[in-house]
């Protein structure tokens, strides 16, 4: 440990280990609501909108009545970075370079808030735990939705201006300059995104802890960041018509309250980068009992989180420890359906409390005697969590990647499976041929199929029937596919299973009944076209195709 590289060079490395894990996030294009925060959204196309980002939803997304969001500095930020990108269209990879480049200075900035905390250690055993702390955040797989996620530049414009804001107080001496910058960085950080406005009242156990400044003149040099939250709050309770972002999601506020408890035991197997991770958790499930497993061990966590952070704050050794654990529950806070919100769980949540449950770790580390022991644990750590980075940066690339892999990995999610379904269907090679109705989601088919395009379609629909075998509307369109190219004897079997995995959808019976009047099989297209009836019968088409039946 006392070989531990200059400040400066852990600074360098740090930004090197954060650059090296998520680098090929910049060769990525946009995935899922990039298309309504950035791709569709046209206020961010003008400067001239930037006013206007302050007092309205203008800019939130391509819809804003459907994203009740209030983050005015992000959207600043996508005008500017399309700007940069030079042409018509917003360019993913300056997008995702941001994020990247962020990701690195949250990290550096870590370093530097954590030196100042492990100061009271002493210089080795200080810069040691910093350089922990900080490597683990950038290498760290639960950050990967974050970086990896053009949209998710509000979370870490949020990380850095709360650490550039925590670092001025920690170097603050009872000037003014330090502390007016603290205030400043902190209302940069909550107009990124509300997920900062909990930095208002940890700033008072900072000043606790580490200053130790008594009770009532930590109060009094907190208030001034309560009142910026309050504005801010009003602020943004004006603009968007009410604080909360919709109504409890599992009907009443208590229940959501303790439908969220389940969440507790996840986070706490996402910090120690345990997988699987996932992108969506849509499909937890809602109006759980109090006694259920999922409430207990959500329970548990949360009742073990709150002795351990009481017992570290009571042992001068430890007290570190606990302000790192307050700072992770006081930034679980806007996410915990307090306020009510769209979900119980997701992994950006975890962004910015991350850094305090690297910090209480790392705390706990610094006080194991043996330094070579706890220096082994915490590269075993990192290079138990690299690998798992590495592949879940990797499910990022492209829509196609992101929600295969993830409905494969979480099959009970409709949600990731319905997407993976769009995603395929909207791939170049098959946009010309299929598509999905936006409201029922049925598959849409052209008259014919380009020559040149027909393999590329068949080879695309043979893979995506490999995947999900049981999905009729891949056997569907690779019936359909085989038809329209002529090979009637390949295709039937194939529209007559679609038939059976889509039981209710008319159009897989007129697809099958026209494939069989190919085949001059009146009979049994009869018979198709009349189930197609049987299950809508004001169906045009069916009706349209048993007229035009030969007597």
């Amino acid at each position: 440990m006392n070989r531990l590289p200059s400040s400066r060079l852990c600074f360098l490395i740090v930004a090197c280990l954060a650059l090296a894990a998520w680098g090929r996030a910049v060769t990525f294009g946009f995935v899922w609501d990039d298309h309504y925060f950035i791709l569709d959204n046209q206020a961010i196309r003008s400067v001239k909108s930037i006013p206007a980002m302050f007092d309205s939803r203008i800019a939130e997304a391509a819809n804003p009545s459907e994203f009740p969001n209030f983050r005015p500095l992000r959207n600043v930020a996508y005008s500017l970075l399309y700007l940069l990108g030079g042409r018509p269209q917003p360019q993913p990879w300056i997008f995702h370079l941001a994020n990247v480049l962020g990701h690195a200075v949250a990290a550096m900035l870590l370093f530097a808030v954590a030196s100042l905390l492990f100061r009271p250690l002493g210089q080795d055993v200080g810069r040691w735990a910093a350089f922990w702390t900080a490597a683990a955040f950038a290498l760290h797989p639960a950050v990967s939705e974050v970086v990896c996620w053009a949209k998710s530049l509000d979370d870490i414009l949020a990380a850095v201006f709360v650490l550039a804001a925590a670092r001025q107080l920690l170097l603050w001496q009872g000037r003014p300059p330090r502390y007016l910058a603290a205030v400043g960085f902190f209302v940069l950080a909550i107009y990124s995104k509300e997920s900062a406005v909990p930095f208002a009242a940890l700033v008072f156990f900072l000043f606790r802890a580490v200053h130790q400044f008594p009770w009532r003149r930590s109060a009094m040099l907190t208030f001034p960041f309560l009142a910026v939250a309050g504005i801010y709050m009003l602020h943004r309770s004006l603009v968007l018509g009410g604080s909360a972002q919709c109504a409890p999601i599992s009907g009443s506020y208590g229940q959501t309250l303790l439908d969220t408890i389940p969440a507790c035991a996840i986070y706490f197997r996402l910090l120690w980068g345990i997988p699987p991770f996932s992108v969506d958790y849509t499909d937890m499930h809602g109006h759980l009992r109090f006694l259920s497993p999922p409430v207990l061990a959500g329970l548990i966590v949360l009742l073990g989180w709150g002795a351990a952070a009481a017992w570290a704050w009571r042992k001068e050794n430890f007290r570190l420890a606990a302000f790192g654990l307050l700072w992770l529950g006081f930034f679980l806070l806007p996410v915990a359906n307090i306020v009510p919100m769209m979900q119980y769980l997701a992994e950006r949540f975890l962004y910015l409390p991350l850094a305090g449950w690297l910090l209480a770790l790392a705390t706990v580390l610094a006080q194991v005697p043996n330094r070579r022991v706890a220096s082994v644990v915490m590269a075993l750590l990192l290079l138990f969590w690299l690998p798992v980075s590495l592949a879940r940066e990797a499910v990022w690339r492209d829509e196609v990647t992101l929600f295969v892999h993830s409905s494969l990995a979480r099959p009970q999610n409709k949600r990731l499976r319905e997407n993976a379904v769009v995603a395929i269907f909207s791939l170049p090679q098959m946009a010309s041929t299929f598509g999905l109705d936006e409201t029922t989601r049925r598959l849409r088919v052209a008259a014919s199929i380009p020559r040149a395009r027909g393999d590329a379609i068949l080879q695309t629909l043979t893979e995506a029937r490999a995947i999900f075998p049981d999905e009729e509307r891949f056997t569907a369109a690779l019936g359909i596919t085989r038809a329209l190219l002529g090979q009637i004897t390949n295709a039937i079997p194939l529209l007559e299973l679609a038939t059976r995995q889509g039981a209710n959808d008319p159009e897989c019976w007129i697809d099958l009944g026209t494939a069989y009047s190919l085949e001059k099989n009146w009979p049994k297209a009869r018979a198709s076209w009349q189930a197609a009836l049987r299950l809508d019968p004001t169906n045009r088409l069916a009706l349209e195709h048993l007229r035009a039946l030969p007597k």
